[in-house]
């Protein structure tokens, strides 16, 4: 009978010693053959020689350490992607459990249309089951997408692990920890699905009440009042990671004018009269807010009692915003002394000494994302830095989460710095 062959991992001893002891062993040996040299031939100066090659051989042996940050972005993306699909997941059963609910409405109405026995009533009735049941149809359609993307996220990992595998087997590399990003808390969203969950787990409780209640019931999830009495403070740090400034926004989406104008009137209030000519308030306002003419007509008295305080103010916009010139509002603060920012940065191409002479003080970047993508071109990263900079514009590194992240952010040399990693928002009350 043949013997049955064992693989060479599963021998034990047939291995004979793991890779990243031998220059221990090597040490070792030298270090005894040392001390056989000087006890059996007393050659001390050969035996002390021996063992300093020996050490010096173990040291020259060791197994440099490598920090694979490919592996670790492509796992940050896909982190991030997971819980992206997560909330989309979440949305689309708060909407299931939106139409199982009007359907219920409809079909409480539908009892009541069908006891007047008029064949009026009862075409409008099919008609609003079958719009009912066309909706359904809608919405069962969207986890389709979504079944996909959790297939593909799962493929993905597989095809990291296996990665990782190989260049173990291969290259006897320790295990790389997994960089866990930070996740932003998102308020809204844990709400949403913590209602969805219990809308999931008791889906009589909404038959309990009458047609009235119910459909305001279902009215007010999709049209709340937004509290306009706070705004989110976000620090920015310097260079040196000192606290430098802080940006300024409206936590609630979609935007609306008493929460823009309640962030600039904040930012204003933070302006002393004691603070330096460099200190500059940082205020973030979206595409629709800043394009409202509302705006402009709001800000106008805003203006007139801030005097010399609307100069210290920095606006971060979308550049897609002032692609066909800056919109009224941002005019009105410019005139008034205020310069502006543009992130979300689309097209490179576009003219920065123009941009710079109407009053462009900072561009803000996706601050890993670049540094990743000046990793994968093996070009200069401060190349950036060095553009703006000769046009008067500094370079505002945000979206930090992790310590990896941070460390290949410095590559760009940015002014300022911002993320989760470096400080978390807070949300402010609004001074009245």
């Amino acid at each position: 009978m043949r013997p049955t062959r064992v693989p060479l991992h599963e021998k034990g001893p047939a291995r004979m010693i793991d890779r990243q002891y031998i220059p221990l062993f090597v040490f070792a040996t030298c270090l005894a053959l040392a001390l056989a040299l000087a006890v059996f031939t007393t050659e001390w100066p050969s035996a002390l020689a021996v063992a300093l090659a020996g050490c010096a051989l173990g040291y020259a042996m060791r197994q440099p350490e490598v920090e694979d940050h490919d592996t670790a972005f492509l796992e940050e993306d896909i982190a991030e992607v997971r819980a992206a699909a997560e909330r989309q997941a979440q949305d689309i059963t708060t909407l299931r459990s939106s139409i199982d609910e009007m359907a219920q409405i409809v079909e409480s109405l539908a009892t009541d249309m069908e006891r007047l026995s008029t064949s009026s009533d009862a075409a409008e009735t099919e008609k609003l089951r079958a719009l009912v049941d066309a909706m359904g149809k809608r919405v069962a359609a969207l986890d389709g997408p979504g079944k996909q993307a959790a297939a593909r996220l799962d493929t993905l990992e597989q095809s990291v692990a296996a990665l990782r595998v190989e260049r173990a087997q291969g290259e006897e590399i320790a295990e790389l920890q997994t960089v866990e990003p930070v996740a932003l808390a998102a308020g809204g969203a844990a709400v949403v699905g913590a209602g969805a969950a219990i809308s999931a787990a008791n889906p009589s409780s909404a038959t309990g009440a009458s047609i009235t209640e119910r459909a305001g019931r279902l009215r007010d999830r999709f049209t709340q009042k937004r509290k306009s009495d706070k705004v989110r403070v976000v620090p920015l740090f310097d260079a040196g990671r000192a606290p430098a400034s802080l940006l300024i926004d409206d936590p609630e989406t979609p935007a609306s004018l008493e929460g823009t104008m309640s962030v600039i009137r904040h930012a204003l209030s933070l302006v002393g009269p004691s603070d330096g000519p460099s200190a500059r308030i940082f205020v973030r306002l979206s595409s629709e807010a800043v394009a409202e003419d509302a705006l402009a007509d709001s800000l106008s008295d805003l203006i007139a009692g801030a005097g010399d305080a609307v100069g210290r103010l920095v606006i971060i916009i979308p550049q897609s915003s002032i692609q066909s010139g800056p919109p009224k509002a941002l005019a009105a603060l410019l005139k008034a002394g205020a310069r502006f920012g543009l992130e979300r940065i689309m097209d490179w191409s576009a003219d920065l000494d123009a941009l710079a002479g109407r009053g462009l003080a900072v561009i803000a970047v996706d601050g890993p994302a670049m540094a990743k993508s000046a990793i994968a071109q093996k070009g200069d990263p401060t190349r950036l830095r060095q553009v703006l900079h000769a046009r008067g514009i500094e370079l505002l590194a945000g979206d930090i989460q992790t310590r990896m992240q941070l460390d290949a952010v410095n590559s760009l040399v940015p002014d300022l710095l911002a993320g989760p990693g470096l400080g978390d928002a807070t949300l402010m009350e609004v001074s009245a």
